[in-house]
């Protein structure tokens, strides 16, 4: 299996008249185990935070995630915000 890459990705909304800046996560196949940058995954929208969806990209290439796991990482990501 080819390695994967989790990035952040940046989205600009329109929501009644102002803009809206929101940041998702986006999986990568490894641009170095096969030659391209295909995006196997993304999941938009899910924080204003930038900094916080950077530290969970981090998490997830340092853990290997493996990708059948992001929805329930986001999951227990948007739970832990909530929270706190």
């Amino acid at each position: 299996m080819n390695e994967i890459t989790y990035g952040v990705v940046e989205d600009h909304y329109l929501l009644y008249g102002r803009e809206r800046i929101s940041y998702g996560l986006v999986v990568y196949a490894d641009a170095a185990s096969d030659g391209t940058a295909s995006i196997l995954a993304s999941i938009p929208d899910i924080s204003s935070d930038y900094a916080a969806l950077a530290a969970l990209a981090e998490l997830c290439n340092r853990m290997g995630l493996s990708l059948i796991h992001l929805d329930d990482v986001v999951e227990d990501f948007l739970v832990d915000l909530a929270l706190s």
